[in-house]
């Protein structure tokens, strides 16, 4: 599973040892306070974002069995070609 969090358009893939509901309300609680750092492990570093009521904040989850769907065959007219 794969925890991806957007803060104003930058994206961030979080560790998996983050307590997903901890990392939410600590992020609810800076938007509705003064601007507050909030400090998260990500992408092997340590990342502080300063949050504030107008941060925009978007978190994802993707898990270990998601499979992108088949594409399936081309939809070209390949038998017009000349080859």
């Amino acid at each position: 599973m794969r925890t991806h969090i957007e803060i104003d358009g930058r994206s961030f893939v979080l560790h998996d040892d983050q307590p997903l509901p901890e990392i939410m309300a600590e992020i609810e609680a800076a938007a509705s306070s003064s601007p507050t750092f909030v400090t998260l492990s990500a992408e092997g570093r340590s990342i502080s974002v300063l949050i504030r009521s107008s941060t925009r904040v978007v978190i994802s989850v993707e898990k270990d069995d998601h499979v992108e769907p088949d594409q399936g065959a081309w939809d070209l007219p390949f038998d017009e070609w000349e080859l």
